[in-house]
């Protein structure tokens, strides 16, 4: 099933919980913005793609950060982590 992200205008929406991480955790890994510019070279993507995926729900919307456009590296990180591993020929 393919993972949705909330809508960033929802106020409603809470963040995805991470069971795993503990305050200490997360003090010691603050949640981080990156650029449209650092979001292309990790990704690989045009920035039409990543915009229709958006849009789509199947990548992470961006936030508004003086008034240009940024991602929490988290849910970057994430969305990378989660890509289906590619099938190889042969594979059974």
């Amino acid at each position: 099933m393919p993972t949705t992200f909330p809508n960033a205008n929802d106020v409603n929406a809470a963040p995805p919980a991470d069971p795993n991480q503990t305050a200490a955790t997360a003090a010691a890994n603050p949640a981080r913005f990156i650029s449209k510019k650092e979001l292309l070279a990790r990704v690989g993507a045009s920035y039409p793609s990543i915009w229709q995926w958006m849009r789509e729900g199947k990548f992470p919307r961006s936030r508004e950060l003086g008034g240009r456009a940024a991602w929490l590296e988290c849910e970057i990180e994430a969305w990378i982590v989660n890509r289906p591993v590619r099938r190889l020929k042969g594979d059974g």
